[in-house]
């Protein structure tokens, strides 16, 4: 982007210099997550971030720029946050707190469009899309499906592929991210609370991974 950078002599545009990063991309995070990345402005996340537009080419040269920052410094530590989370305990627990803390995170202001983002729109710009790709799904699959392999192996899990497993785990997490923060029938799990959802959420995908019961034995048949 080639608009100049603004200069503004106000003193509330000095206070805290250090934080100005991140409420910059605190603000984009949300803004981007609202519009996409096409319909976000700079002005909207400077007003939110409570800076000047020109203050964010100071650490941003561009929306791009900002867009992998929020990636980088918000998403990448929220990961490394969940694997730490996951030492210890059997894998179905491992599993559970893996849901769970994902969907503690779905609740902050714009985590569904941002879910929608990465959807409908990121495709669209190649470099960020391969970016987006390579810093958070790859790392958040591996983490996945360590969980699930590690189940496999001690038998906690039935023996399943991992990449399915974690193809079908993110998609019924994330398709109730988008219902539960959009009006939809009941019958879609519309008028279920949160609270309740990833209660069916952990019920349901731990059952599916459950182990397969063995089969009875047969009595043997007298003569």
């Amino acid at each position: 982007m080639s608009e100049p950078i603004a200069h503004h002599h106000d003193p509330k545009w000095r206070r805290l210099p250090e934080e100005r990063p991140r409420q910059i991309l605190e603000a984009a995070i949300e803004v981007f997550g609202e519009h996409g990345i096409a319909g976000a402005k700079l002005e909207e996340i400077a007003a939110r971030a409570g800076v000047s537009k020109g203050t964010i080419y100071l650490y941003f040269p561009s929306k791009e720029d900002l867009f992998r920052e929020v990636v980088r410094q918000i998403l990448v530590p929220s990961i490394a946050e969940v694997e730490r989370e996951l030492v210890g305990g059997s894998a179905p627990e491992q599993m559970e707190r893996y849901l769970r803390l994902h969907w503690s995170r779905f609740d902050r202001p714009g985590t569904a469009g941002w879910v929608r983002l990465v959807f409908t729109e990121l495709h669209r710009h190649p470099d960020l899309a391969q970016f987006y790709f390579d810093e958070v799904i790859t790392k958040s699959n591996r983490i996945l499906g360590d969980v699930i392999r590690r189940g496999v192996s001690l038998g906690e899990f039935r023996p399943l592929e991992p990449v399915v497993a974690i193809s079908m785990i993110k998609a019924i997490l994330l398709t109730h991210v988008l219902w539960s923060q959009a009006p939809m029938p009941s019958t879609l799990g519309g008028s279920r609370p949160r609270g309740a959802l990833i209660d069916d959420i952990v019920d349901f995908v731990l059952h599916a991974l459950r182990p397969q019961a063995a089969a009875p034995v047969a009595a043997p048949v007298a003569e």
